[in-house]
């Protein structure tokens, strides 16, 4: 089955709301909240939970590419598949 781009993102959505109300349920099985004596630490992993969906998109699509295969004419003068180079 192949996702278009609409629905992968659509699906992608889905399960990061998913991902973000399991962990923030009060039954979550993930683990214990930090505990109110430790500031630093309960600093720390709010940053990195902000940092963490910064990172998400921070980042850009890769450029898109258009040399798929690699081929090279022989002594033959047929066209060859340089396989191991393919990818």
């Amino acid at each position: 089955m192949k996702l278009s781009g609409k629905q992968l993102a659509a699906a992608l959505a889905a399960a990061l709301i998913f991902g973000y109300w399991l962990a923030s349920s009060s039954s979550s099985p993930v683990g214990p909240a930090p505990k109110p004596d430790r500031p630093v630490l309960s600093w720390i992993a709010r940053t990195a939970k902000s940092l963490l969906w910064i990172a998400i998109f921070a980042e850009g699509a890769p450029p898109d590419s258009q040399d798929f295969a690699r081929t090279r004419t022989g002594d033959d003068g047929y066209r060859i598949l340089e396989h191991g180079r393919g990818w």
